[in-house]
């Protein structure tokens, strides 16, 4: 059971089903962003007003080229930087999780209609560890009992 990467899903007696398993990405709340000044954006487009327009075949050959690099360059590339940051996402993960010995959360949330804001959470320290307790609180659950709190627990809903 402690290889196990999906959460495992059980029924309590009462009916509700429950996702237990490990979260592996922590929860942060998204940065917001900043809108430009409209009088700024204002001011910047006033000041190209006096570019001067190619002719057409220039104008020709550029939309080609735009067109040209939106169709193939681009894709690519947006794969490839994608695959890199994939890469090093998971290499800080494993980084994170291994030698400076950062906790998994280990997480049992309800996935009933009813009862969907419930979510108890656990930090466990070693992939066996966090392997046996969610063992422990699928069994908990299926059976009818309250997971132990340990510790390091937060919950959270109700």
């Amino acid at each position: 059971m402690s290889g196990q990467l999906r959460p495992r899903r059980v029924v309590a007696p009462d009916g509700v089903e429950w996702e237990v398993g490990r979260r592996w990405l922590t929860r942060r709340p998204k940065p917001k962003l900043a809108m430009p000044d409209r009088e700024f954006v204002g001011q910047s487009l006033d000041s190209l007003g006096g570019v001067g327009l190619p002719d057409f075949g220039e104008g020709l050959l550029a939309v080609a080229a735009v067109v040209a690099l939106l169709l193939i360059l681009v894709p690519v590339l947006f794969f490839g930087v994608e695959l890199i940051i994939l890469g090093a996402l998971l290499a800080a993960g494993v980084f994170a999780r291994t030698l400076l010995r950062q906790p998994w959360v280990i997480e049992a949330r309800s996935i009933d209609p009813l009862t969907s804001g419930r979510a108890l959470e656990w930090s466990v320290r070693g992939w066996r560890r966090s392997g046996r307790l969610i063992a422990q609180v699928a069994s908990d659950l299926e059976a009818g009992r309250e997971p132990e709190h340990g510790p390091s627990e937060a919950i959270a809903g109700g």
